[in-house]
């Protein structure tokens, strides 16, 4: 047969077996190119794809803050119950939202301003400035890079822009603050008791019938999720630096390479007052901007303060609270003519306007670094982890295709590859579908782990990349199904619960029966006796006292006031427990007993609330004009 295709191969058959060949592969490729190859959106905001896979890794990151938060308390159960998935979703089309939105009413990021921002971040600073190596290392060991991480802070910076706009424009009025004071002052006169459900489980009796019925009516309640444990290879850039030996001569030439990357250039620190300009204004505009700038800059060099006349004056709000401060910056960071101005300049001199896109700086040098390079017996420890890192960069692109190569080339087995690459076949605890510790708390991990291809099939993964310098491949270990617990492993537990319920029912009864009766007109200290409790008077409980439990403290402040000399009773539920309330007095507070200090304090906490509620009003605002697409994110 192939023989006879090849004898043939010169003339229309063997144009026709290629069109034959082509046109599926064609149509495959544009399907590709339509729509197949791309990412699936978890959401779409105004035509904006939010990707599935953003979803999950923001889902993941608040279920790990949550665990870590929870520590020994923490129950997988209640997290899932949490509903992470479609928090993290939300809170992504919000972000984006308010992105869309900030972008459209012409608000700017300038490059001062995150300059600014990046060199007060600790974690990027070294000896309490601002280190170019501490970023960017700081920014190798998330898997980014400047460009990635750059463009992302700016968005971050633009939304809280806008969020502070709001929220730091919210006011009160005397007279909204003067009833804040009145109700936050306020003080009531109570009595309580409490009912302890303990008390009553002794006399409570649970049937086998009951259990029985219980089991039966909530079977997800003692059901064992799906549960998998895997095996897998992990490579990584650390894991291979690590094994990597360096002598002294490899050392020293390394660092004669490298030399001007450990050089400190010169940085300089300085401070701006920005009078703002748009780029495309008028003569007019400029010129009335330009007079300003020069005003200012001659007040500054006639002694007045500053950093004070930034905090007054400067339209950069970022830097001005800290009276102008950009801190330290080498060059290839500013904008052009502000660097170019700045390096020209004495310490301790205040420049002339300078103009950029963003209207004029008034630049003051208030320190000069000068550049250095350290000797290398000084930075020999640098010098070695980063030699190490090197040789790891330049072997782990080719272990990687190792690794893809014979995890599937042996598809049944790992011990190939972990022999040839010199890799220790590793195994995480059984996990279920949310994840678990280590690299089991990765979403493509999960994905991979629960997948037909390595979950029924027994195949090993594809390599799956944890970080652009991170990757596993793994296979199954062990697979638990999901299992309903027999009634006898659960039938104690069962118990406890219809026990602590009935007992929570029948306090809660009983104090019912106590509030009613003295709402009647019944002594509440004689009710009290009869059923063997204390009743307690509080004279003058405030909201924020720590006289009480905070519940009953809080629904005795919701409580209606009574009529004059006729008490009112309500019974609640307390931390499993019932309480009987009384209220006697109610005594609004007085803002004129409040001090100026007092009283500035409490109108900030007002202003901060107002602004919260403005921007979470604008926030479904904006929602409610988007057009906003939720599509079925689950894997």
């Amino acid at each position: 047969m192939l023989q006879s295709i090849r004898n043939r191969s010169q003339g229309w058959f063997a144009w026709a077996i290629v069109i034959l060949i082509t046109i599926p592969f064609a149509l495959w490729g544009i399907q590709e190119y339509v729509g197949g190859g791309r990412e699936p959106a978890a959401a779409t905001v105004n035509g904006v794809e939010i990707p599935q896979r953003e979803v999950q890794r923001t889902m993941q990151m608040h279920r790990q803050r949550l665990l870590a938060a929870l520590g020994d308390n923490a129950d997988p159960a209640l997290l899932d119950s949490l509903r992470l998935r479609e928090m993290a979703r939300e809170g992504l089309i919000e972000n984006e939202l308010l992105f869309q939105a900030a972008e459209s009413a012409g608000f700017r990021i300038s490059d001062v301003q995150l300059v600014s921002q990046i060199h007060s971040i600790p974690a990027f600073q070294e000896e309490g400035a601002f280190s170019p190596e501490a970023y960017e290392q700081a920014l190798r060991n998330q898997g980014m890079l400047p460009g990635g991480f750059e463009p992302m802070l700016r968005r971050e910076l633009l939304v809280e822009q806008l969020k502070r706009g709001i929220e730091e424009s919210a006011f009160v009025t005397g007279a909204e603050l003067d009833e804040l004071l009145r109700l936050r002052l306020q003080r009531r006169d109570i009595g309580y008791l409490t009912l302890s459900a303990k008390d009553y489980e002794p006399n409570v009796t649970v049937s086998d019938e009951e259990i029985a019925a219980y089991y039966q009516e909530n079977p997800r309640a003692f059901t064992k999720p799906e549960q998998v444990s895997v095996e897998y290879l992990e490579l990584s850039i650390e894991g291979l630096a690590s094994n990597i030996k360096a002598d002294e001569e490899e050392l020293h030439s390394y660092y004669d390479e490298h030399r001007n990357s450990y050089s400190k250039p010169e940085q300089r620190r300085a401070s701006h007052i920005l009078v703002p300009v748009d780029s495309g204004a008028d003569d007019s505009a400029v010129a009335e901007a330009r007079s300003k700038a020069e005003s200012l800059v001659k007040r500054i060099r006639e002694g007045e303060p500053f950093a004070d006349m930034a905090r007054e004056y400067s339209g950069d709000s970022g830097s001005a609270r800290e009276g102008g401060d950009l801190g330290f910056f080498g060059k290839g960071v500013m904008e052009p003519a502000f660097e170019t101005a700045a390096f020209a300049m004495k310490q301790g001199e205040v420049s002339d306007p300078v103009r950029t896109d963003f209207g004029f700086h008034i630049i003051k040098i208030t320190e000069i670094k000068p550049g250095n390079t350290p000797a290398y017996e000084d930075i020999r420890e640098q010098v070695a982890v980063d030699y190490r890192r090197q040789q790891a960069e330049k072997q782990f692109y080719d272990a990687a295709e190792q690794l893809a190569n014979l995890s599937y080339e042996h598809p049944d087995s790992l011990e190939p590859a972990a022999d040839q690459l010199g890799l220790a076949i590793k195994v995480t605890p059984l996990f279920s579908r949310q994840g678990g510790e280590g690299i089991a708390s990765e979403a493509k991990v999960i994905t991979a782990a629960f997948s037909q291809e390595v979950l029924e099939q027994e195949y090993n993964s594809e390599p799956i990349e944890i970080s652009p310098v991170h990757m596993v491949v793994l296979r199954k270990k062990e697979y638990v199904p999901e299992q309903l617990q027999t009634l006898p492993e659960v039938k104690e537990k069962i118990a406890a619960l219809l026990r602590s319920e009935k007992a929570r029912k029948a306090a809660y009864a009983d104090a019912e029966e106590i509030a009613q009766r003295a709402e009647k007109g019944e002594s509440i200290e004689a009710l009290a006796k009869a059923f063997k409790l204390t009743w307690e008077r509080i004279e003058s409980l405030a909201r924020n006292q720590q006289q009480v439990n905070p519940d009953i403290a809080q629904q005795a402040f919701r409580m209606a006031r009574p009529a004059e000399g006729k008490p009112r009773y309500t019974a609640l539920h307390v931390g499993g427990d019932a309480v009987v309330i009384g209220l006697y007095a109610v005594h609004d507070g007085d803002p004129a007993t409040v001090d100026s200090e007092g009283m500035e304090r409490e109108k900030r906490a007002m202003v901060s609330v107002s602004g919260r509620t403005d921007f979470a009003d604008v926030v479904e605002t904006v929602k409610a004009a988007a057009e906003i697409s939720r599509l079925d994110e689950r894997p």
